[in-house]
C-alpha cells in the first residue's frame, strides 16, 4: 500500500470532517469560517514546511544533499514546484505537501460557493465530486507524455492538479459517514473487506508495461479502496498495548516525513560507500535518529505554533468557538 496515497486519503477524511462541520455553522459568517479553517491548517503545516525547505536549501548549497538551486527555487516558497509543471530540483518529498496545501486552499473556496448556491449537504458532495472528477479527467491526456515509469512519477503521480482526487476520496467518505453514521459503524468490517479486495485487485492488474493503467485506473481504484477501509482503521490507534506507540508516531509523523530525507543525505555524505540497508545497525540507527529528531521538532517547533490556533480562532470567530 502506498504510504503517501494512504496519507492523502486519511487527510481528506479528517479535513472533510472539519469542513462538513464548518459548512453547517451558518450562524458564523462564511468568511470568518474560511479564515479560521485556513489559519488552523497553515499553523499546522507551514512552520515545518518552511523550516525544512530552508534546511534542504542549506544542505544542497553545502553539497551535502543532491539537488539544484536556481531562480526556480522560489517556486517552492509558494508550492508551485509541481502544480502543473514539475521542477524536480531538490526537496523531492515536498511534492505531496504541495498537493495538500492547494487542496486546503481551493476546496474550501469551492465548498463555500456551492453551499451558498445549494445546501451544505449537497454543496459539499458536489464540491468533492468536482475535485475527484477534474483530476481523473485531466490524467487521461497527461498520460500522452508518459513513456517510462520515471516519467509517470514525474508528470502524473506528483502533479498537484492530477492528485486532488486521492484526498477527495477521503473527504467523500467523511461525508458518507457524517450523514449515515449508523450504517458505516455497523458495516465497517464489510467495507474494509470490500476495500481490501478492490485494492488487491488493483495491484494484481498492474503490469510492467501498463503505464496507462498505473496513471489512471490504478490511482482511482486504490484511492477509493483506501477510503472504504477508513471507518474500521480510524479506531485502530486505540487498540491494545500498541495504542500509545501508534498515537506517538501519528503525532510526529509530519515531522518524521520531513526529517528522514535530510538525515539520509547526511548519512550518505558522512559514510560514503556504506549502504544503510546492508547494515542492520546503521539502518536501526537511522530510524532511531529520525524518530528522535522528529519528536524534538514536534515538541519544540511544531507544537508551539499549533498552540496559537485556539487563540486565533477566538479572535476570528468569537470567544464561544469550539475549534476543530
Amino acid at each position: 500500500m502506498d504510504g503517501v496515497d494512504m496519507f492523502f486519503v486519511l487527510s481528506g477524511f479528517l479535513i472533510g470532517n472539519i469542513l462538513i462541520r464548518m459548512s453547517y455553522a451558518t450562524e458564523i459568517p462564511w468568511w470568518r469560517r474560511l479564515l479560521d479553517f485556513w489559519q488552523r491548517r497553515w499553523l499546522r503545516t507551514l512552520p515545518n514546511y518552511y523550516l525544512f525547505l530552508l534546511i534542504n536549501i542549506v544542505l544542497v548549497h553545502l553539497g551535502w544533499s543532491m539537488g539544484l538551486l536556481n531562480i526556480n527555487t522560489l517556486a517552492y516558497f509558494v508550492f508551485l514546484q509541481n502544480f502543473i509543471i514539475p521542477l524536480d530540483l531538490f526537496f523531492w518529498e515536498s511534492w505531496s505537501l504541495a498537493v495538500e496545501e492547494w487542496f486546503y486552499l481551493l476546496f474550501p473556496l469551492l465548498l463555500v460557493l456551492l453551499t451558498w448556491l445549494r445546501s451544505p449537504k449537497w454543496g459539499f458532495l458536489l464540491a468533492v465530486l468536482i475535485m475527484i472528477t477534474v483530476s481523473n479527467v485531466l490524467r487521461v491526456p497527461a498520460m500522452d507524455a508518459v513513456g517510462t515509469p520515471f516519467m509517470l512519477e514525474l508528470l502524473v503521480r506528483k502533479i498537484v492538479v492530477l492528485r486532488f482526487d486521492t484526498i477527495g476520496y477521503g473527504a467523500l467518505m467523511a461525508w458518507l459517514v457524517y450523514h449515515s453514521p449508523n450504517i458505516f459503524s455497523a458495516r465497517r468490517v464489510e467495507l474494509f473487506g470490500i476495500g481490501l479486495v478492490i485494492f488487491i485487485t488493483a495491484v494484481l492488474l498492474r503490469t510492467d508495461d501498463g503505464l496507462f493503467y498505473k496513471g489512471t485506473w490504478f490511482l482511482m481504484l486504490s484511492g477509493s479502496a483506501m477510503a472504504l477501509m477508513l471507518p474500521l482503521m480510524a479506531g485502530w490507534y486505540k487498540v491494545g498495548r500498541w495504542g500509545a506507540a501508534v498515537s506517538f508516531l501519528s503525532r510526529i509523523s509530519y515531522a518524521l516525513y520531513l526529517v528522514h530525507m535530510p538525515i539520509r543525505s547526511l548519512y550518505i555524505n558522512l559514510m560514503p560507500g556504506r549502504s544503510m540497508e546492508m547494515s542492520l545497525l546503521l539502518y536501526v540507527g537511522y530510524w532511531a535518529l529520525s524518530i528522535a529528531l522528529a519528536a524534538v521538532v514536534y515538541h519544540y517547533w511544531e507544537r508551539p505554533f499549533m498552540a496559537l490556533r485556539d487563540g486565533l480562532s477566538r479572535r476570528v470567530i468569537g470567544p464561544n468557538t469550539d475549534p476543530s
